[in-house]
């Protein structure tokens, strides 16, 4: 019996579409020690709202853990609605935006269906298109040599759906409104706005309006990278009643816990210390791209919490991602396409910053 589960290979039963299914790659998340610096996966190097705390002990001392938490999300559906002029059914919270994605996929990506995206942008979306298992095709559009989006070649593109960073990533990139909204009234399927790093930027870059004018476009949004809350993984996407609503029909029953509701709901409202935290990471990038430029880097404009950091002809970029890891500053080198002539740099504090520099002023 014993020799029988030893021989028990469940390779044999994995369905064919995964054997050469290949998984998302995140950023590395090592066992971090108190002198690492972690600039690699654009997380906030500020605390989340102080607010947080009694707002938990507040849902520990009331019970409600014992209890299921709103199926909808409700407060937080409303307070995000209220900003925007939205029925708060237009609003679908889920655990993190990639839940969103993944949402979105599979309830309209199916069998020779076409998903359309610049590249580079977010890397998630081959995968997802590849997770359909069902033939799905994922028809990458190249940036232009200034790397931004190809726009000629993006609007006579045919395909089911459309999906871009906004601002993308990993450029830090943010393409004109106005080109965008052209780009989705050409689009003949569904429009994916990726608006993770929006709060970046001036607000009046976000697409969200335009929903009411537009309703092939839906817009994902997350608690992860402005509101400091990468760890808590709440996002949501917005769309017409009727989207969302099919949207809605895949989702997990309950899919984010009262604390996490909670804690969103709290760092939503708690509207000054974001917009405090915001400026900060908004003045050191600013700062640390004049400083990195002084070493010869080229850097295109970011509308996000990192840089886009092209190292003077000579000098390889995995080399000074490897260097920097052996002195335990963590940045993101990504190895294929136009992105191996760069590294990512995620903002940190000033402290941080400043040890980056001094380090990479070191090496090159």
């Amino acid at each position: 019996m014993d020799s029988q589960k030893n021989q028990f290979d469940p390779t044999l039963f994995v369905r064919k579409e995964l054997q050469q299914f290949s998984p998302y790659t995140p950023g590395e998340q090592p066992g971090l020690t108190t002198s690492t610096i972690k600039l690699n996966t654009n997380e906030n190097p500020y605390p989340p709202s102080p607010k947080i705390q009694k707002a938990i002990e507040e849902v520990i001392e009331k019970g409600l853990l014992r209890k299921y938490p709103n199926y909808h999300a409700r407060k937080l559906q409303e307070l995000i609605a209220n900003d925007y002029d939205l029925d708060p059914n237009q609003i679908l919270v889920t655990n993190g935006s990639d839940e969103a994605l993944r949402l979105l996929f599979q309830t309209f990506i199916g069998p020779g269906d076409t998903v359309v995206a610049p590249d580079p942008t977010y890397s998630y979306y081959p995968v997802l298109t590849e997770q359909m298992m069902v033939g799905a095709k994922y028809k990458a559009v190249p940036v232009l040599e200034n790397l931004h989006f190809d726009f000629e070649t993006l609007k006579k593109s045919e395909g089911k759906l459309l999906c871009f960073a906004h601002p993308n990533a990993p450029t830090g990139i943010e393409e004109p409104k106005e080109k965008l909204l052209d780009l989705i009234r050409s689009f003949r399927g569904l429009v994916l706005s990726d608006e993770a790093y929006i709060d970046f930027t001036d607000a009046s870059a976000s697409l969200v309006s335009e929903i009411k004018h537009h309703p092939n476009l839906l817009v994902s949004r997350t608690f992860s990278k402005s509101y400091a809350l990468a760890g808590l993984r709440v996002g949501y996407i917005i769309g017409s009643l009727e989207t969302i609503s099919w949207i809605r029909k895949l989702k997990d029953s309950y899919n984010v816990g009262i604390i996490d509701q909670v804690i969103a709901e709290t760092s939503y409202k708690d509207k000054e210390y974001f917009l405090t935290k915001r400026t900060l990471v908004i003045s050191e990038r600013s700062r640390l791209k004049t400083n990195l430029e002084s070493l010869g880097f080229t850097i295109p404009d970011s509308s996000t919490n990192f840089l886009f950091c092209k190292p003077k002809p000579g000098i390889s970029p995995e080399h000074l991602y490897l260097s920097l890891k052996e002195k335990n500053i963590l940045i993101r080198y990504f190895s294929y396409g136009i992105c191996k002539d760069f590294i990512r740099i995620t903002i940190g504090t000033k402290e941080e910053n400043d040890i980056l520099f001094q380090s990479l002023k070191a090496l090159v």
